[in-house]
């Protein structure tokens, strides 16, 4: 079972070019700590979970190299890391003159970093990429593999952060939102939460646990056109680090989803004095 440890966002928008389409592409990427503590690094593409599997893609590839490193959790020193940087792109280059792909990712963990691609057909990428490695990289050790997943399980499985991950996630992207409007996210301020449920008698069940909790109530609503029509807001004065801001929102959703609703995130002010 996953823990999680930590989460870095590591946010890109490109577009990629398919037979004629244009995508968007939105990369982010998170920290967990796996088997006995140790901490890896995920890298990948969130937009594609909403059409996985893709047909015809049914060949997995996974390759990548083995680093040597002094830190003690096993991520590569900045030399070592331009240069897994620079395989992943190279790897690109590689994949794209053999078929067509969807680069979906990276995984560093215990000193290696592994490149993530989905083949529409495998070619002899094996041994092209272990050519690739003897003659750019023979001081490192290497792995490649290819094989069949349809379901795209190495993506949906693996790569892709579990619902608390994804929560932790969101609660960093507003974090980061903040900073780069110059909030230090060191005062407490005024923090607005918003609920949504589909009966009445519910909402006010969880207002009443929110007041209790200190929570002041801003207004309620009724939208009869929402599956979820009762709308809930709150606020209260919190600090948002994310030590402080993620267990917060940890415990509303799960108070939420106590009386049949949803959480549906949280804003603030800027605070930049």
């Amino acid at each position: 079972m996953i823990k999680t440890f930590n989460i870095l966002l590591l946010i890109t928008c490109t577009i990629l070019q398919l037979n004629g389409q244009q995508t968007e592409e939105r990369w982010d990427g998170y920290m967990a700590a796996y088997e006995e503590g140790k901490i890896g690094s995920t890298t990948l593409r969130m937009d594609l979970i909403d059409t996985a599997p893709i047909k015809d893609f049914n060949y997995v590839l996974v390759t990548g190299l083995s680093y040597e490193t002094a830190d003690e959790n096993g991520f590569p020193e900045n030399e070592t890391l331009a240069i897994l940087h620079n395989v992943a792109d190279q790897l690109i280059e590689i994949v794209k003159k053999e078929t067509d792909y969807f680069n979906v990712g990276s995984f560093m963990y215990d000193k290696e970093r592994l490149e993530y691609f989905y083949l529409k057909e495998p070619k002899d990428l094996v041994t092209v990429i272990e050519n690739f490695y003897k003659e750019k990289y023979p001081e490192y050790k290497f792995f490649v593999n290819i094989k069949e997943d349809k379901e795209w399980t190495y993506y949906t499985d693996f790569l892709y952060p579990s619902e608390e991950v994804q929560n932790y996630m969101a609660d960093q992207s507003v974090l980061r939102s903040l900073e780069e409007a110059g909030d230090q996210l060191t005062k407490a301020r005024r923090i607005d939460h918003w609920f949504y449920f589909s009966a009445e008698d519910e909402m006010i069940q969880c207002k009443n646990e929110l007041i209790k909790a200190k929570f002041n109530v801003e207004h309620t609503n009724i939208n009869k056109e929402s599956s979820l029509p009762f709308e809930l807001i709150v606020w209260r004065v919190d600090h948002v680090d994310i030590d402080t801001i993620y267990p917060i929102t940890s415990n509303l959703r799960i108070l939420a989803a106590k009386f049949g609703g949803e959480y549906d995130g949280w804003e603030t002010m800027v605070v930049t004095e």
